[in-house]
């Protein structure tokens, strides 16, 4: 089967001869950036002691509990991913544009009994993560991607040509019904390809991924005395992840040692799936100018089906084409993601501004992959070895500021995610976000825009099992607008 890695911050991609779910397709809903309203993308997500925000709600529910009235939101989002690879010299560029929604929401504030002064209610969707990327590798080589294939055929002695299709469909059958790989000699259980004795191979990759998750949540939340805010939330987060990667060799054309000009291969593999998470959170404000949060996230459990098929290609000198495209391959599997600790501190000053700070805790080395079927065949203990002895716990910092100068709110933050990784594939895979914006508030409404930009390292496989790796650069550019309505 395929192996296929992906590491979303500090992206690392490996295909090989089938498709398989593996400690990296848990990485990847494991980590969250936390988009949301213009506002909270504009503080770098750091709202955990201040609340009165629906995208809050996702990180820190006791905020639900600071609104006094209720409010509706919604915000449109461009987000523009580029990215610059180096490979044997060839430095490429290329990038993908998104448009989604990544905020819309509803809480409603109810006046409460005695000390208890109001018990507000939320519903909405906040934006968790974006996969959309697009990487583009050129190199050459004297290592065509064939001898995998081959070396598949040639293991264990050999394999009868009438045996392919059925042994390996998603592989090199792929590659023997286009006849780039062909035995050695009639009747021969050994294989070679056409690109044998052939240098100076061009190749071209091009990774992309599209897609994204978020959160439908709905909150409960309570002010007791103007001192302490509690809150709750159930969580339906949903996942839509899409991995295209097309990837072709070209030969040299003075090379007269092969009769083939070029071949390609697409893998293409979808996810889709929905989890259920429990969070819970309060703000305490110590004094007026000082208010401290924490909040718990339990482990997100979700459901995901795979579907995966891989096509390839192949033309000769005299321009004849042929094309092979595998069976469709499908898969249903459960994901556990690690729990999560959220500790604030925010600073008010008077009425002029504020300022937030958010640490964050998360082992990733708790997460757990495991197949969606009691009596199924598949076996995933060591993947989750993998987990516990790869992967490890880090810690995010959030920190915003919100300055007022009525009726105009200028803002600025800043996010660090960590490495989860031990090992880290000679990249560090940490990752910064620096964010600004501005806001118009208003009696019964308010205005907010905000811009940010993120940067992450990456290494990226030519051709997995062979140690070719590209150095990728990734630059993420993030703009929302929010509309927002108090009553």
């Amino acid at each position: 089967m395929k192996y296929l890695l992906l590491l979303v911050s500090g992206i690392v991609f490996v295909a090989n001869e089938g498709f398989a779910q593996d400690e990296f397709d848990v990485l990847r809903y494991s980590q969250l950036d936390h988009y949301g309203d213009a506002r909270f993308n504009a503080m770098g997500g750091s709202f955990g002691a201040l609340g009165a925000n629906l995208s809050a709600i996702s990180t820190n529910p006791g905020g639900l509990g600071v609104y006094k009235s209720s409010d509706f939101s919604f915000t449109p989002a461009f987000h523009y991913n580029y990215s610059e690879s180096n490979k044997d010299g060839n430095s490429v560029t290329d990038g993908k544009l998104n448009f989604h929604f990544s905020n819309i929401g509803i809480a409603g504030n109810f006046k409460g009994s005695g000390d208890w002064k109001s018990i507000n209610l939320a519903m909405g969707y906040n934006r968790l993560s974006n996969y959309n990327t697009s990487i583009a590798i050129k190199s050459t080589t004297d290592n065509s991607m064939l001898n995998t294939y081959t070396s598949e055929l040639n293991a264990n002695g050999g394999i009868y040509e009438e045996d392919i299709s059925y042994e390996f469909p998603f592989s090199s059958n792929l590659a023997y019904q286009t006849y780039i790989v062909n035995p050695i000699d009639t009747g021969s259980l050994q294989y070679n390809h056409v690109f044998q004795n052939s240098n100076n191979i061009t190749q071209a990759t091009r990774y992309e991924t599209r897609g994204g998750s978020g959160e439908m949540y709905f909150a409960l939340g309570s002010n007791y005395s103007d001192k302490l805010y509690l809150g709750a939330s159930i969580g339906i987060p949903s996942v839509k992840y899409v991995f295209d990667r097309n990837y072709s060799e070209t030969s040299d054309p003075s090379d007269t040692l092969t009769e083939f000009k070029s071949f390609s291969v697409h893998d293409y593999v979808k996810t889709t799936g929905a989890g259920l998470n429990l969070k819970l959170g309060m703000i305490y404000k110590v004094a007026d100018w000082f208010r401290l949060g924490t909040a718990f996230h339990t482990p997100t459990v979700y459901s995901l089906s795979d579907q995966w098929s891989t096509t390839v290609s192949s033309e000769d000198k005299a321009g004849e084409v042929l094309t092979e495209v595998s069976p469709s391959g499908n898969f249903e599997y459960f994901v556990t993601t690690p729990y999560r600790f959220v500790s604030s501190a925010a600073f008010v000053v008077g009425s002029r501004g504020v300022i937030n700070g958010d640490y964050e805790i998360i082992d990733y080395s708790t997460a757990r992959i495991t197949e969606d079927n009691a009596f199924g065949s598949a076996d995933f203990s060591s993947e989750n070895n993998r987990i516990r002895n790869n992967f490890r716990a880090t810690h995010n910092i959030r920190v915003g500021t919100e300055w007022r100068l009525d009726p105009f709110r200028l803002r600025a933050g800043y996010r660090y995610q960590g490495d989860p990784l031990k090992n880290s594939f000679n990249v560090d895979n940490s990752s910064s976000t620096y964010s600004v914006g501005f806001g118009i508030k208003q009696e019964d409404y308010y205005f907010d825009m905000s811009y940010l930009q993120r940067f992450s390292k990456a290494e990226s496989a030519v051709v997995a099992g062979q140690g070719e790796f590209a150095t990728v650069n990734l630059k993420d550019h993030y703009i929302s607008f929010t509309l927002g309505f108090r009553f």
